[in-house]
Protein backbone atom coordinates (compact mmCIF):
# COMPACT_ATOMS: atom_id res chain seq x y z
CA UNK A 1 0.00 0.00 0.00
CA UNK A 2 0.93 3.64 -0.41
CA UNK A 3 2.59 4.33 2.95
CA UNK A 4 5.27 6.95 2.35
CA UNK A 5 5.17 9.63 5.04
CA UNK A 6 6.65 13.09 4.55
CA UNK A 7 9.89 13.97 6.23
CA UNK A 8 10.58 17.50 7.53
CA UNK A 9 12.58 18.30 4.39
CA UNK A 10 9.95 17.16 1.90
CA UNK A 11 8.34 19.57 -0.49
CA UNK A 12 4.60 19.81 -0.04
CA UNK A 13 2.23 19.22 -2.91
CA UNK A 14 2.16 22.86 -3.95
CA UNK A 15 5.82 22.57 -5.02
CA UNK A 16 5.34 19.44 -7.12
CA UNK A 17 5.08 19.53 -10.89
CA UNK A 18 2.09 18.22 -12.82
CA UNK A 19 4.13 15.19 -13.88
CA UNK A 20 5.09 14.43 -10.28
CA UNK A 21 1.46 14.69 -9.16
CA UNK A 22 0.37 12.36 -11.98
CA UNK A 23 3.04 9.90 -10.87
CA UNK A 24 1.81 10.03 -7.26
CA UNK A 25 -1.78 9.49 -8.39
CA UNK A 26 -0.80 6.54 -10.59
CA UNK A 27 1.24 5.04 -7.76
CA UNK A 28 -1.76 5.28 -5.45
CA UNK A 29 -4.00 3.59 -8.02
CA UNK A 30 -1.49 0.77 -8.35
CA UNK A 31 -1.37 0.38 -4.56
CA UNK A 32 -5.10 -0.39 -4.70
CA UNK A 33 -5.05 -2.56 -7.81
CA UNK A 34 -2.48 -5.06 -6.54
CA UNK A 35 -4.26 -6.12 -3.32
CA UNK A 36 -7.62 -6.11 -5.10
CA UNK A 37 -6.22 -8.60 -7.58
CA UNK A 38 -5.16 -10.68 -4.59
CA UNK A 39 -8.80 -10.90 -3.49
CA UNK A 40 -9.64 -12.96 -6.57
CA UNK A 41 -11.20 -15.38 -6.87
CA UNK A 42 -13.98 -13.74 -4.95
CA UNK A 43 -15.97 -15.77 -2.47
CA UNK A 44 -19.09 -14.84 -0.54
CA UNK A 45 -17.64 -16.26 2.66
CA UNK A 46 -16.76 -14.73 6.02
CA UNK A 47 -12.96 -15.18 5.61
CA UNK A 48 -13.11 -13.40 2.24
CA UNK A 49 -15.20 -10.57 3.72
CA UNK A 50 -12.66 -10.15 6.52
CA UNK A 51 -9.79 -9.99 4.00
CA UNK A 52 -11.66 -7.33 2.02
CA UNK A 53 -12.34 -5.23 5.14
CA UNK A 54 -8.68 -5.53 6.18
CA UNK A 55 -7.70 -4.20 2.75
CA UNK A 56 -10.02 -1.22 3.31
CA UNK A 57 -8.36 -0.43 6.64
CA UNK A 58 -4.94 -0.36 4.96
CA UNK A 59 -6.33 1.75 2.10
CA UNK A 60 -7.74 4.38 4.45
CA UNK A 61 -4.39 4.58 6.24
CA UNK A 62 -2.72 5.07 2.85
CA UNK A 63 -5.07 7.99 2.14
CA UNK A 64 -4.04 9.52 5.43
CA UNK A 65 -0.37 9.29 4.41
CA UNK A 66 -1.12 10.83 1.01
CA UNK A 67 -2.97 13.75 2.54
CA UNK A 68 -0.16 14.55 4.96
CA UNK A 69 2.40 14.30 2.18
CA UNK A 70 0.64 16.66 -0.19
CA UNK A 71 -1.40 19.24 1.68
CA UNK A 72 0.17 22.49 2.75
CA UNK A 73 -0.50 24.43 5.91
CA UNK A 74 -3.74 26.34 5.75
CA UNK A 75 -5.58 24.04 3.34
CA UNK A 76 -8.59 24.05 5.64
CA UNK A 77 -11.13 23.35 2.89
CA UNK A 78 -9.52 20.02 2.07
CA UNK A 79 -9.44 18.94 5.72
CA UNK A 80 -13.05 20.02 6.24
CA UNK A 81 -14.12 18.13 3.12
CA UNK A 82 -12.43 14.95 4.34
CA UNK A 83 -14.05 15.27 7.77
CA UNK A 84 -17.51 15.55 6.18
CA UNK A 85 -16.85 12.74 3.72
CA UNK A 86 -15.46 10.28 6.25
CA UNK A 87 -18.61 10.49 8.35
CA UNK A 88 -20.29 8.35 5.68
CA UNK A 89 -17.67 5.64 6.19
CA UNK A 90 -18.36 5.61 9.92
CA UNK A 91 -22.10 5.38 9.27
CA UNK A 92 -21.66 2.35 7.02
CA UNK A 93 -19.41 0.64 9.58
CA UNK A 94 -21.97 1.22 12.33
CA UNK A 95 -24.84 -0.26 10.31
CA UNK A 96 -22.89 -3.37 9.31
CA UNK A 97 -21.70 -3.98 12.88
CA UNK A 98 -25.26 -3.55 14.11
CA UNK A 99 -26.53 -6.16 11.65
CA UNK A 100 -23.73 -8.57 12.56
CA UNK A 101 -24.59 -8.22 16.26
CA UNK A 102 -28.28 -8.86 15.58
CA UNK A 103 -27.49 -11.89 13.45
CA UNK A 104 -25.14 -13.28 16.10
CA UNK A 105 -27.73 -12.89 18.85
CA UNK A 106 -30.32 -14.68 16.74
CA UNK A 107 -28.06 -17.67 16.15
CA UNK A 108 -26.75 -17.84 19.71
CA UNK A 109 -30.36 -18.46 20.76
CA UNK A 110 -30.64 -21.22 18.17
CA UNK A 111 -27.41 -22.81 19.39
CA UNK A 112 -28.76 -23.00 22.94
CA UNK A 113 -31.89 -24.82 21.73
CA UNK A 114 -29.76 -27.33 19.80
CA UNK A 115 -27.94 -28.17 23.05
CA UNK A 116 -31.27 -28.89 24.72
CA UNK A 117 -32.36 -31.16 21.84
CA UNK A 118 -29.12 -33.13 22.24
CA UNK A 119 -29.69 -33.72 25.95
CA UNK A 120 -30.23 -37.24 27.27
CA UNK A 121 -33.71 -38.75 27.28
CA UNK A 122 -36.63 -38.16 24.98
CA UNK A 123 -37.32 -34.45 24.42
CA UNK A 124 -40.73 -33.28 25.55
CA UNK A 125 -43.38 -32.15 23.10
CA UNK A 126 -43.10 -28.66 24.60
CA UNK A 127 -39.34 -28.52 24.00
CA UNK A 128 -39.76 -29.66 20.40
CA UNK A 129 -42.48 -27.05 19.87
CA UNK A 130 -40.30 -24.26 21.27
CA UNK A 131 -37.33 -25.40 19.23
CA UNK A 132 -39.44 -25.54 16.10
CA UNK A 133 -40.82 -22.05 16.69
CA UNK A 134 -37.31 -20.66 17.11
CA UNK A 135 -36.03 -22.37 13.99
CA UNK A 136 -39.00 -21.42 11.79
CA UNK A 137 -39.29 -17.78 12.87
CA UNK A 138 -36.78 -16.93 10.14
CA UNK A 139 -38.19 -19.05 7.30
CA UNK A 140 -38.52 -16.86 4.24
CA UNK A 141 -36.73 -13.99 5.90
CA UNK A 142 -33.92 -13.89 3.32
CA UNK A 143 -31.47 -16.02 5.29
CA UNK A 144 -30.76 -13.61 8.04
CA UNK A 145 -32.71 -10.41 7.71
CA UNK A 146 -35.23 -11.48 10.37
CA UNK A 147 -37.81 -9.16 8.87
CA UNK A 148 -35.58 -6.09 9.22
CA UNK A 149 -36.59 -4.59 5.90
CA UNK A 150 -35.92 -1.03 7.01
CA UNK A 151 -32.34 -1.75 8.07
CA UNK A 152 -31.62 -2.96 4.53
CA UNK A 153 -32.94 0.31 3.14
CA UNK A 154 -30.91 2.34 5.61
CA UNK A 155 -27.62 0.67 4.79
CA UNK A 156 -28.32 0.90 1.05
CA UNK A 157 -28.83 4.64 1.40
CA UNK A 158 -25.57 5.03 3.31
CA UNK A 159 -23.65 2.95 0.77
CA UNK A 160 -25.18 4.90 -2.13
CA UNK A 161 -24.15 8.19 -0.53
CA UNK A 162 -20.61 6.93 0.00
CA UNK A 163 -20.25 5.79 -3.61
CA UNK A 164 -21.95 8.79 -5.23
CA UNK A 165 -18.94 11.10 -4.85
CA UNK A 166 -16.89 9.23 -7.43
CA UNK A 167 -15.92 11.46 -10.34
CA UNK A 168 -16.95 14.65 -8.51
CA UNK A 169 -14.92 17.13 -6.53
CA UNK A 170 -16.94 18.35 -3.59
CA UNK A 171 -14.69 21.24 -2.70
CA UNK A 172 -16.20 24.61 -3.43
CA UNK A 173 -14.34 27.20 -5.43
CA UNK A 174 -11.24 26.62 -7.54
CA UNK A 175 -9.71 23.18 -7.13
CA UNK A 176 -5.92 23.03 -7.19
CA UNK A 177 -4.04 20.13 -8.87
CA UNK A 178 -2.98 18.93 -5.41
CA UNK A 179 -6.54 18.99 -4.11
CA UNK A 180 -7.63 17.08 -7.18
CA UNK A 181 -5.11 14.29 -6.54
CA UNK A 182 -6.07 14.01 -2.88
CA UNK A 183 -9.81 14.12 -3.56
CA UNK A 184 -9.47 11.47 -6.26
CA UNK A 185 -7.67 9.17 -3.80
CA UNK A 186 -10.25 9.75 -1.04
CA UNK A 187 -13.13 9.13 -3.40
CA UNK A 188 -11.48 5.99 -4.76
CA UNK A 189 -11.09 4.49 -1.29
CA UNK A 190 -14.62 5.56 -0.36
CA UNK A 191 -15.94 3.78 -3.43
CA UNK A 192 -14.03 0.62 -2.52
CA UNK A 193 -15.53 0.88 0.97
CA UNK A 194 -19.01 1.24 -0.51
CA UNK A 195 -18.43 -1.73 -2.83
CA UNK A 196 -17.25 -4.09 -0.09
CA UNK A 197 -20.01 -2.88 2.25
CA UNK A 198 -22.60 -3.52 -0.48
CA UNK A 199 -21.42 -7.11 -0.91
CA UNK A 200 -21.39 -7.75 2.85
CA UNK A 201 -24.80 -6.18 3.44
CA UNK A 202 -26.24 -8.17 0.51
CA UNK A 203 -24.98 -11.34 2.18
CA UNK A 204 -26.32 -10.45 5.62
CA UNK A 205 -29.51 -8.87 4.29
CA UNK A 206 -30.40 -10.63 1.07
CA UNK A 207 -33.70 -8.71 1.07
CA UNK A 208 -31.76 -5.49 0.51
CA UNK A 209 -32.01 -5.62 -3.27
CA UNK A 210 -29.16 -5.92 -5.78
CA UNK A 211 -26.12 -7.88 -4.73
CA UNK A 212 -23.79 -4.99 -5.42
CA UNK A 213 -25.71 -2.47 -7.51
CA UNK A 214 -22.85 0.06 -7.88
CA UNK A 215 -21.50 1.33 -11.19
CA UNK A 216 -17.78 0.57 -11.14
CA UNK A 217 -15.92 3.62 -12.52
CA UNK A 218 -14.09 3.13 -15.81
CA UNK A 219 -11.35 5.68 -15.16
CA UNK A 220 -9.60 3.71 -12.44
CA UNK A 221 -7.11 0.95 -13.36
CA UNK A 222 -8.41 -1.23 -10.52
CA UNK A 223 -11.93 -1.17 -11.99
CA UNK A 224 -11.41 -4.49 -13.80
CA UNK A 225 -10.58 -6.22 -10.50
CA UNK A 226 -13.80 -4.92 -8.95
CA UNK A 227 -15.86 -5.93 -11.96
CA UNK A 228 -14.39 -9.42 -11.79
CA UNK A 229 -15.29 -9.66 -8.08
CA UNK A 230 -18.76 -8.32 -8.81
CA UNK A 231 -19.38 -10.90 -11.54
CA UNK A 232 -18.30 -13.78 -9.33
CA UNK A 233 -20.44 -12.63 -6.40
CA UNK A 234 -23.49 -12.15 -8.61
CA UNK A 235 -23.05 -15.65 -10.05
CA UNK A 236 -22.83 -17.07 -6.52
CA UNK A 237 -26.01 -15.23 -5.56
CA UNK A 238 -27.84 -16.98 -8.39
CA UNK A 239 -26.74 -20.42 -7.26
CA UNK A 240 -29.81 -22.53 -6.72
CA UNK A 241 -32.05 -19.88 -8.29
CA UNK A 242 -33.83 -22.46 -10.42
CA UNK A 243 -34.37 -24.92 -7.57
CA UNK A 244 -37.30 -25.11 -5.22
CA UNK A 245 -35.35 -23.90 -2.20
CA UNK A 246 -33.95 -20.47 -1.54
CA UNK A 247 -30.21 -20.12 -1.11
CA UNK A 248 -28.42 -17.26 0.55
CA UNK A 249 -25.37 -15.38 -0.66
CA UNK A 250 -23.24 -16.06 2.44
CA UNK A 251 -21.85 -19.61 2.32
CA UNK A 252 -21.75 -20.15 6.07
CA UNK A 253 -25.28 -18.87 6.53
CA UNK A 254 -26.54 -21.01 3.65
CA UNK A 255 -24.95 -24.07 5.27
CA UNK A 256 -26.64 -23.29 8.59
CA UNK A 257 -30.00 -22.84 6.85
CA UNK A 258 -29.64 -26.19 5.04
CA UNK A 259 -28.86 -27.96 8.31
CA UNK A 260 -31.78 -26.19 9.95
CA UNK A 261 -34.14 -27.76 7.42
CA UNK A 262 -32.75 -31.19 8.27
CA UNK A 263 -33.39 -30.58 11.97
CA UNK A 264 -36.96 -29.48 11.26
CA UNK A 265 -37.58 -32.64 9.23
CA UNK A 266 -36.14 -34.77 12.04
CA UNK A 267 -38.32 -33.06 14.66
CA UNK A 268 -41.42 -33.70 12.56
CA UNK A 269 -40.44 -37.38 12.36
CA UNK A 270 -40.00 -37.55 16.15
CA UNK A 271 -43.44 -36.06 16.73
CA UNK A 272 -45.04 -38.37 14.15
CA UNK A 273 -43.38 -41.48 15.62
CA UNK A 274 -44.24 -40.64 19.21
CA UNK A 275 -40.60 -40.48 20.22
CA UNK A 276 -39.07 -43.59 18.65
CA UNK A 277 -35.51 -44.03 19.95
CA UNK A 278 -33.89 -44.44 16.53
CA UNK A 279 -35.58 -41.31 15.18
CA UNK A 280 -34.68 -39.32 18.31
CA UNK A 281 -31.08 -40.40 17.78
CA UNK A 282 -31.17 -39.09 14.20
CA UNK A 283 -32.59 -35.80 15.45
CA UNK A 284 -29.75 -35.49 17.97
CA UNK A 285 -27.23 -36.16 15.21
CA UNK A 286 -28.54 -33.47 12.86
CA UNK A 287 -28.97 -31.06 15.80
CA UNK A 288 -25.27 -31.57 16.64
CA UNK A 289 -24.39 -30.78 13.03
CA UNK A 290 -26.43 -27.58 13.13
CA UNK A 291 -24.86 -26.57 16.44
CA UNK A 292 -21.34 -27.09 15.05
CA UNK A 293 -22.09 -25.15 11.84
CA UNK A 294 -23.65 -22.34 13.85
CA UNK A 295 -20.62 -22.14 16.14
CA UNK A 296 -18.30 -21.91 13.11
CA UNK A 297 -20.44 -19.19 11.56
CA UNK A 298 -20.57 -17.20 14.80
CA UNK A 299 -16.78 -17.32 15.06
CA UNK A 300 -16.52 -15.91 11.53
CA UNK A 301 -19.12 -13.23 12.21
CA UNK A 302 -17.33 -12.08 15.37
CA UNK A 303 -14.04 -11.85 13.43
CA UNK A 304 -15.76 -9.83 10.70
CA UNK A 305 -17.29 -7.55 13.32
CA UNK A 306 -13.84 -6.98 14.82
CA UNK A 307 -12.45 -6.21 11.35
CA UNK A 308 -15.17 -3.63 10.66
CA UNK A 309 -14.55 -2.14 14.12
CA UNK A 310 -10.84 -1.80 13.28
CA UNK A 311 -11.80 0.07 10.11
CA UNK A 312 -14.09 2.33 12.12
CA UNK A 313 -11.34 3.06 14.67
CA UNK A 314 -8.77 3.73 11.94
CA UNK A 315 -10.99 6.30 10.23
CA UNK A 316 -11.90 7.80 13.62
CA UNK A 317 -8.19 8.22 14.44
CA UNK A 318 -7.54 9.90 11.08
CA UNK A 319 -10.50 12.23 11.65
CA UNK A 320 -9.20 13.16 15.09
CA UNK A 321 -5.76 14.01 13.69
CA UNK A 322 -7.25 16.15 10.94
CA UNK A 323 -9.67 17.85 13.28
CA UNK A 324 -6.75 18.83 15.48
CA UNK A 325 -4.92 20.15 12.41
CA UNK A 326 -7.97 22.15 11.40
CA UNK A 327 -8.44 23.58 14.87
CA UNK A 328 -4.78 24.55 15.05
CA UNK A 329 -4.99 26.20 11.64
CA UNK A 330 -8.11 28.16 12.59
CA UNK A 331 -6.51 29.17 15.88
CA UNK A 332 -3.34 30.40 14.17
CA UNK A 333 -5.34 32.30 11.59
CA UNK A 334 -7.73 34.03 13.98
CA UNK A 335 -5.60 34.67 17.06
CA UNK A 336 -4.30 38.20 17.49
CA UNK A 337 -1.82 38.61 20.32
CA UNK A 338 -1.72 42.02 21.94
CA UNK A 339 1.59 43.41 23.27
CA UNK A 340 2.39 41.97 26.67
CA UNK A 341 -0.07 39.07 26.29
CA UNK A 342 0.81 35.37 26.02
CA UNK A 343 -1.06 33.00 23.77
CA UNK A 344 -1.65 29.32 24.40
CA UNK A 345 -2.39 27.17 21.36
CA UNK A 346 -5.09 24.50 21.64
CA UNK A 347 -3.98 21.12 22.92
CA UNK A 348 -3.63 18.51 20.21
Amino acid sequence: MYTRLPSPGDNKGAKLTAEELDSISSSFDESLRSPLSGLSPASASLPWFLSAVTLLTIAHSAVRSLIYELISDGEDSLLSWYLDNSMKVLGVCNRICSEIERLCLHHVERKMVMKLLRSEGNPSQELIRQARDLLTDSVGEGEGSSGHVTSGGEVEELIGGLASGIGMLALQGEVSPVDRVVCRAVQAVNFLTAFVAAVISSALLSSSGAVVGLCVPEEFPWGDSLRSIESTIILESRHGEETDRKTGLLKELDDVEARKRHVLEAMDEVVASGGCGEIVGRMREVAAGLEKATESMLKGLYSLRDGVTDLFLTVTKIRKEMLNELRASLWDGQLTVKPGMKSTPPTK
